[in-house]
């Protein structure tokens, strides 16, 4: 069955691009479909050619998703842009920091698989750069559509706890893996809301992130919530200041205060015991990662973590606690992750591309485009330093659905910066006759 997909998802992705090529108009609809299904087809729709299904990384086979054929498609169909060199230069420092830790694994074909999994990761970003800095529309109609996906899952989470499930996911299956990806979503659609006209599905898209956020039940993700939006607010008067936007900050303002005491009751739904057993094995898991690191220099390769950390003793010796949820899992931050794995070089080359995109993200706040548009750059600075945060937590950012996110978020991020540089609107393609969104404003 797997490769009648693999097949399909071969014919299709030539085909999507000959449609999308010769109608124009229709891939800003294509961006929005796009969007709102991936919560529910993303973690589902994809089959591995070569499957490791029971290896204990995050990449486990070379997989290939539904995401992949439309990331072929897009670039098919539209021009090339020239990507920021100092993004290509970071990028190419942590390429070549895992290619030396690559060398030095103790199990190649699972390196080749995060191999495998970065460049998917690359193709969505090239594609999603290449369509939202030439199609006028894009941009909107990704966000609209991640932020309907997400408002299906608030539906489902609600649905989740009402039947039992204390710490709902969603369709991405855990409270961290759903809580994470509200960054990616949230921030942007508040840019729109407090910065264009449109305010209903904007508006819809925040309740959604705030319940999904309550319902989870993390501390990281309420929090870090908070602060985002009040980043956003902040960036958006910076950016362009208006009566609308200071009346909207005040209302924004006084919700979060109102619904503090909502985000406390969350948090305290899990007892201090649970909180306590939490804390203790987080930081277990970085001593198991420090002592890792300080022996292996050059990283124990792309991939391997858990794996050395079983193997090598590093979790024993650090207290990690003997049961699945614990020694089956990488250390709660992608930053001790990318360094175990891939060095304190590959950390550099990491954090390098993180910086790269959030000054690039200041920078695009000093521009003026003459479409709405140009009230997502708020939004994506802050989207892109949350996120920066909020993987120091969390080690499923070096999941293939997280990073398709983080794909997304960064490609529209740089397709703003590459639309200012060529003097965009003017110069982008226009879909004939069709809407910009296919959303309710």
């Amino acid at each position: 069955m797997k490769w009648i997909f693999l097949l399909g998802l071969i014919l299709a992705a030539p085909g999507l691009a000959l449609i999308l090529r010769s109608n124009p108009r229709y891939i800003v609809p294509a961006c929005f479909l796009f969007g709102a299904s991936y919560f529910i087809l993303g973690p589902k729709l994809w089959a591995a050619a070569v499957a490791w299904p029971l290896w204990p990384g995050l990449a486990r086979g070379i997989e290939v998703s539904y995401i992949d054929a439309i990331a072929v498609a897009l670039i098919a169909s539209t021009k090339s842009v020239k990507i920021p060199s100092r993004l290509k230069l970071a990028f190419g420092i942590y390429c070549l920091a895992v290619l030396i830790s690559t060398i030095v694994a103790y199990q190649f074909t699972p390196a080749i698989f995060y191999w495998w999994q970065l460049f998917r990761t690359v193709l969505l970003f090239v594609a999603i750069t290449r369509v939202c800095a030439t199609v006028e529309g894009a941009p909107i109609a990704l966000i609209s559509g991640l932020g309907v996906g997400m408002i299906i899952e608030a539906f489902f989470v609600a649905y989740q706890y009402a039947t039992g499930n204390p710490r709902p996911g969603g369709h991405l299956g855990h409270p961290n893996f759903i809580g994470l990806s509200l960054d990616f979503v949230v921030f942007p659609a508040v840019a729109l809301l407090i910065g264009s006209r449109r305010t209903l599905l904007p508006g819809a898209i925040a309740a959604a992130g705030f319940a999904v956020a309550v319902l989870g039940g993390s501390r990281a993700t309420m929090g870090l919530l908070a602060i985002g939006i009040i980043l956003t607010v902040l960036f958006s008067i910076y950016h362009r200041s208006s009566p609308r936007k200071n009346m909207f900050a005040a209302l924004l303002a006084l919700t979060v205060v109102a619904a503090a005491p909502v985000m406390l009751w969350a948090t305290n739904r899990r007892s201090e015991a649970v909180l306590a057993s939490s804390d203790y094995e987080r930081s277990a898991m970085k001593e198991a990662a420090t002592m890792m690191i300080a022996d292996h220099p050059l990283g124990v390769g792309p991939n391997q973590y858990v794996l050395i950390a079983n193997t090598g003793g590093y979790s024993q010796r650090a207290g990690v606690a003997w049961n699945e949820g614990n020694r089956a899992a990488a250390v709660h931050s992608t930053y001790y992750l990318v360094t175990a794995e891939t060095s304190f070089f590959g950390l550099f080359g990491f954090v390098s591309i993180l910086l790269t995109l959030i000054l690039l993200g200041f920078k695009n706040l000093r521009t003026r485009l003459p479409d709405q548009t140009d009230e997502l750059a708020p939004g994506f600075l802050a989207m892109m330093i949350v996120a920066a945060i909020h993987i120091s937590y969390e080690f499923v950012f070096m999941d293939f659905i997280l990073q398709y996110l983080f794909a997304v978020g960064a490609g529209m991020l740089v397709a703003l910066a590459v639309r200012a540089r060529a003097g965009a609107p003017a110069k982008a393609r226009r879909p004939a006759k069709a809407g910009p969104l296919p959303v309710t404003s």
